[in-house]
Formats: structure tokens, sequence, C-alpha cells
């Protein structure tokens, strides 16, 4: 059985990558932190990386990274794999701060990617919007919640914590309440991405710069439901909701 630690970054197909540099970096307050011709990377400001844009045409979240132990066989986690019918291969696709990945895809046709190596893309870096601390949870809309959710439970070692009803589940590889949740939806796709910021005073400043650039809130501040005491979400052009 995979067991990841945490949630590495998440990829994006854009029709519009200049767009999404400017919304990540202005708005978000994430640092480019490498550019090829037709890809980005984006970090925190402690170096971490989150974000991947692809100039593609089409939007979509394709991609989801997860950290493995620094100890781990590449070779042990593919059979594993096979053995729950999900072929694999080993790649580089020289992605900043990142080794080698095992990758697959999910049964929602989302490819994951495994890492153990990796470093900081720079550190105390200064930046503009809100400045998050980390990537938090992201959440995809699935026809059949409770068949991804035993696939990420049987596959990769996720642990459930909370279901709303039949309808939402919040599942944890970490000590954090959720990594991935997935909620009743007719297509697959992405629902939204959440980020993880210091206190209420952050979530207060983020709202603040929101109203300086006239940008309307879906909803919040508010007391959220399963795993965050205070979230807020605002629509983006890239996916669903960024919270």
């Amino acid at each position: 059985m995979i067991k990841p630690r945490r949630v590495g970054h998440a990829t994006f197909e854009t029709t519009d990558i200049e767009k999404q540099i400017a919304y990540w970096t202005d708005v978000a307050g994430l640092v480019l932190a490498e550019r090829e011709k037709n890809r980005a990377f984006l970090a925190t400001k402690t170096g971490l990386l989150v974000i991947q844009v692809d100039q593609s045409d089409r939007n979509a979240c394709t991609r989801l990274s997860f950290e493995v132990a620094p100890d781990s066989e590449f070779g042990e986690l593919a059979k594993a794999l096979a053995a729950d019918g999900v072929k694999s291969e080993l790649r580089n696709d020289s992605v900043p701060g990142m080794g080698p990945v095992l990758t697959f895809k999910d049964n929602k046709g989302t490819s994951i990617d495994l890492f153990k190596e990796w470093s900081y893309l720079g550190s105390h870096h200064q930046v503009n919007g809100i400045g998050p601390l980390k990537l938090g949870h992201v959440a995809f809309a699935v026809p059949d919640v409770k068949v991804v959710a035993d696939f990420y439970a049987k596959v990769l070692g996720f642990r459930v914590s909370d279901w709303i009803e039949d309808w939402f589940v919040f599942l944890r590889c970490n000590p954090d309440h959720h990594t991935v949740n997935f909620i009743k939806g007719s297509t697959a796709e992405l629902h939204h991405i959440a980020f993880e910021l210091k206190d209420i005073s952050h979530m207060q400043n983020a709202c603040e710069m929101f109203a300086t650039k006239k940008i309307k809130l879906l909803w919040g501040p508010v007391r959220h439901g399963p795993g965050h005491n205070v979230a807020t979400t605002r629509s983006s052009s890239i996916s669903n909701s960024t919270r």
C-alpha cells in the first residue's frame, strides 16, 4: 500500500498561461520560481512548490503530486500498484526541486506523481497578494464518490476523516484533517483547491485585499464544515473555486 506523507503540488492546464501567472502571483501571493515557454512553476514564500501551470487548449486540473517516505523504493511501490491493477512508470519531468517520480492515473483519470526527493525553491520570498503557507487540499466533483474514495483508501492508503451523508467525503494522509476530498457531481472535474493561512488575521488581510481589487467572495469568512474552523471562498478563472 502507498502511504503518502503530504500533497506536493497541483498541475493545471490553462488556455492563458500569462493570465494564470498574474493571478497566482498578484492575487494568491505565490512566487514565480521558474518559467519555461509553455509552463510555469509557482512556490510559496517559504519556497514550497505548490502550483504548476501548463499552456493547453483547455482549463483543467490534470495532476497531483504526493510525497512518500525518503526510504521508499519505487520498484516496490510499482509492484504494490500493479497488485491493485494500476500501471505505473518511473519518470523525470524536470520539475524544479523534485527528483524522479513514479506516475500513474487514479480511477477518475487524474495523473498522480509520487516523489521522495525534493528541495525548497528559495526561502523568505517577498510576495504580493495573500501569501499562503502551503497547499491545503484539493477537491474534485465525481459521479461516484464512494468508488473514488475506496481507490484512495485501498491503493494510496488514505484514511476517511468525515462523510457528509453519502455525497461528500474528506480523506487524510497525515495529521491534517483532509488532503483530498470528493463531492458528488455529474462529471469528474476540479471542485476547489484550498491554501492554508497562518491565522484569522491573515485571512482578514486576504479579504481586505480582495476588496481593494474588487474581487467578490462566493462566501465567507464563515465557520466552515469538517476540518476547518473558518474559511472563505472566491472564484478563479482556472477552477471552480479557490479557498
